[in-house]
């Protein structure tokens, strides 16, 4: 009786072992079992799931064998069939479900197992019956057998009757969160976002320290732009369960909010967690650029395309693109531009291209046309239509860019000093560009050219004719841009609050005139004339009557720089890889002022757009803390504008 008592304790707590995912522990009672009794039939399956579990399959077939040699038990087949299975072997394997099906009718785990088989098999409709026969089996208040049955449902398409399942299931099983948590996750799949959040937070209601909800919930309000909240829920689900995607997560969250130091420690966790995740390295290596520590961001980035086994295609092509970049701050252009085509591979393809081949530099043949089309924002779209007439320098050129932009892109034929080869400028709902015969990004032109340095600077866009005659205004006109597409994933460290501009208004001569529609946020003393912000035209047009531009980084930066307008570009720290010192230029000359020793050590000019200076964050801080010293810098250097003019100089 001992020996029976001792046998079925080393029995259960093998399996209990098994279920533990501790298969040390498990082989050591089977073992212990087999030792006694050589022939035991539950020691030899319980050694055949062991091996199976560790990836021995065929071990576990011989296993499974000897055990049917001694008793028909279902439970036998069952482990012979998943063996089989893992080696290949789908007939026998389903065989051998239909034998533990005939052997144990009754038994859930059977029919379960059979149901799991007949899907692995491609038998499709047999695995729908079985696993509507585990549900009926188990009972109208069982939760488990309709998840099981709900994500059969999911990996065939039936997305409805799947969450129907699955809510049933989280409704009998309340204190299984799991079940919740894919619930959610299927809602989320299915653009359900407000009831995938309001599943989750009935489950925060129901157990508040669910680690998995609140990161669930937290990446949902991420992907919703609600970057607070989602940072408040994820800081949470840390503290519960350090999860490396949970870290990654709270790290992107931190940096939309513009916590660069807290987005590192997050993201350094994460890594740590997870470090052959170069999804997650990505992700590090990008706050880490934006922090200013490119060198840092380098190796990063080449370690993840050094690594092997490689990353899957997109990260790759993600890790070049941004070693691209690093490289461009650095002023590796050759190679930063090769490198920066890896966009192409995660960006979708241009509408209407499909058939045409792209271009490599070299002429077209008769009657060719070559058609430039782009894909990013409009400030770099107008950065990069310096590089149109260079290509028109080799072929005929189609320029395609979005309607906003079209009446301004039509002034660039008033510069085209050395184009060879015409421009024709079209919108995509403009029926031009017949003849093309290749296509190019706009952003791929500096790498098909071959530049390797900045192209010599002419003004490219705009009319001297829009400059105002005629005898000087008493107050300096400027134009002030102090935020950007809030779209923007470094946005929150770009744009300036209107509170921290306030001082602005403090300064006697000057008179300030908004680059944007009036907005919620657009301080009270900016003033706002003609319609501003529509047709770039218009913009344009404005910004020619001004003294001087004030803005961050966006659009009207690019817009004044172009047009070979003053302006002032307000950079937070790290910033753009246009903007890295490889870039700066010489002092400049007027209109800019001479205010040396007034502003600190800032570079007076920009290689890209020889009147643009910029005013750059002393170092990482808060987005706050860091604006307000640049915002008194723009002070100091106004008055010196302003008592300039009051003096003569010009």
């Amino acid at each position: 009786m001992h020996e029976s008592r001792d046998r079925a304790a080393l029995l259960a707590r093998g399996h209990a072992a098994l279920r533990a995912g501790d298969a040390v522990a498990a082989r050591a009672c089977f073992a212990a079992m087999s030792d006694k009794c050589r022939d035991d039939p539950d020691a030899l399956h319980g050694l055949a799931c062991v091996a199976l579990a560790a990836g021995r399959a065929d071990l576990a077939i011989a296993l499974a064998g000897r055990a049917l040699r001694h008793a028909p038990d279902g439970r036998y087949h069952v482990v012979l069939a998943q063996a089989l299975l893992v080696r290949g072997h789908g007939v026998p394997a389903r065989a051998a479900m239909d034998r533990a099906l005939l052997a144990q009718p009754g038994d859930i785990s059977v029919m379960l197992a059979w149901a799991e088989v007949m899907e692995r098999t491609g038998d499709t409709l047999a695995a729908a019956r079985g696993f509507g026969h585990v549900v009926r089996l188990s009972g109208p208040h069982d939760g488990t057998s309709r998840a099981l049955h709900a994500r059969f449902l999911w990996r065939r398409g039936r997305r409805g009757a799947a969450v129907a399942l699955m809510r049933q299931a989280v409704r009998l099983a309340p204190d299984h969160g799991p079940y919740a948590h894919e619930l959610a996750e299927m809602l989320c799949a299915l653009g359900q976002g407000a009831q995938a959040e309001a599943t989750l937070r009935t489950r925060l209601d129901h157990d508040p320290a669910d680690g998995a909800a609140l990161s669930l919930l937290g990446s949902l309000l991420f992907a919703r732009g609600e970057m607070r909240p989602a940072a408040g829920l994820l800081q949470r689900a840390m503290a519960a369960h350090p999860a490396a995607e949970t870290c990654n997560n709270l790290g992107l969250a931190r940096m939309a909010l513009g916590d660069m130091a807290g987005a590192e420690a997050a993201l350094r966790q994460a890594q740590f967690l997870q470090p052959d995740d170069a999804r997650i390295t990505l992700n590090r290596m990008t706050g880490l650029f934006e922090m200013g520590q490119h060198a840092q961001a380098r190796a990063g980035y080449e370690a993840i395309l050094a690594a092997h086994p490689p990353a899957d295609a997109d990260t790759l092509a993600r890790a070049r693109f941004n070693l691209g970049v690093v490289r461009l701050a650095q002023g590796e252009m050759a190679q930063g531009w090769a490198l920066w085509e890896s966009r192409l591979a995660f960006l979708p393809p241009h509408p209407g291209t499909a058939t045409l081949p792209r271009w490599n530099g070299r002429a077209l043949p008769a009657g060719g046309r070559l058609l430039v089309h782009m894909a990013q924002g409009l400030g770099d779209a107008i950065h990069f239509m310096r590089y149109v007439p260079l290509a028109a320098q080799r072929v005929p050129v189609v320029l395609e860019v979005p309607p906003a932009l079209y009446r301004l892109a039509l002034t660039l034929e008033r510069h085209m000093h050395d184009a060879i080869h015409p421009i024709e400028i079209i919108t995509p709902d403009i029926n031009g560009g017949r003849g093309a015969r290749s296509q190019c990004d706009l952003f791929s032109l500096p790498h098909v050219l071959g530049t390797t340095t900045v192209p010599d600077f002419i003004p490219y866009l705009g009319e001297a004719s829009w400059r105002p005659g005629g005898e000087k205004q008493e107050n300096l006109r400027v134009g002030l841009c102090h935020a950007g597409n809030p779209a923007y994933r470094f946005d929150a460290r770009r744009s300036i609050p209107a509170s921290v501009l306030a001082p602005l208004a403090a300064v006697a001569g000057v008179t300030f005139i908004s680059l944007g529609p009036r907005a919620e946020g657009t301080p009270d003393f900016v003033q706002q004339e003609g319609a501003a912000g529509g047709d770039l035209l218009d913009t344009a047009r404005l910004v020619a009557t001004l003294d001087l531009v004030i803005s961050v980084d966006t659009l009207a930066a690019h817009l004044a720089g172009a047009m070979g307008c003053p302006v002032w570009l307000l950079n937070r720290f790290g910033g753009d890889w246009r903007w890295s010192p490889a870039f700066d230029g010489p002092a400049a000359s007027r209109p800019l002022p001479d205010t040396s020793g007034v502003c600190g050590d800032y570079p007076r000019t920009s290689q890209w757009y020889p009147t643009l200076r910029q005013f750059r964050q002393r170092g990482l801080m808060p987005p706050d803390s860091a604006w307000r010293q640049v915002v008194a810098d723009i002070c100091t250097a106004l008055r010196a504008l302003v008592a300039g003019r009051g003096a003569g100089v010009s």
